[in-house]
């Protein structure tokens, strides 16, 4: 494979990932996140085992690439995440205290975070420091204590 096409349908929620012999549909984003608190569900295809239906699957994205823009993607070598470069891998549920991976963006465990999904209330008054553990009134806007934010102030810096 030389190059990669990408196309962006506003109102296509699935995702098609296609070559010359096997084309993947599927829901799921390709990252963290959706691994970790969606239920995902997706089918592969391959020419050589299903000419027909691969073919009717590679109409129907020439048809998307015809009716929608394409988009330009940049590659960047990806610098090893802060937050794995810490002696803390660990952190605590907001919500419950389980002990889970250790990221301010997701402070809660899949249990947890599907209960407060329904909802999506980033304000949302929680018990617990998503670094230490501590008794602490967080929420998703602010997982941390204040001592925890001093120590680890680069965990939460953008760039």
């Amino acid at each position: 494979m030389t190059s990669v096409r990408t196309r962006i349908c506003k109102n296509l929620h699935a995702k098609c990932y296609l070559n010359e012999e096997k084309a993947l549909i599927t829901s799921m984003n390709f990252y963290e996140f959706s691994q970790v608190n969606n239920e995902e569900m997706g089918i592969v295809v391959t020419k050589s085992e299903d000419p027909a239906l691969y073919e009717d699957i590679n109409k129907e994205v020439q048809r998307l690439i015809r009716n929608n823009d394409e988009i330009k993607v940049t590659v960047e070598k990806v610098i090893q995440n802060k937050i794995e470069n810490k002696s803390h891998k660990t952190g605590h549920c907001i919500r419950c205290d389980t002990e889970i991976k250790l990221n301010p963006k997701v402070p809660l465990c899949n249990k947890c975070y599907k209960s407060w999904s329904k909802y999506s209330d980033n304000a949302y008054k929680e018990k617990f420091c998503h670094i230490c553990g501590k008794k602490f009134t967080s929420s998703m806007e602010k997982p941390v204590c204040m001592d925890c934010y001093k120590k680890n102030k680069s965990l939460f810096t953008k760039k």
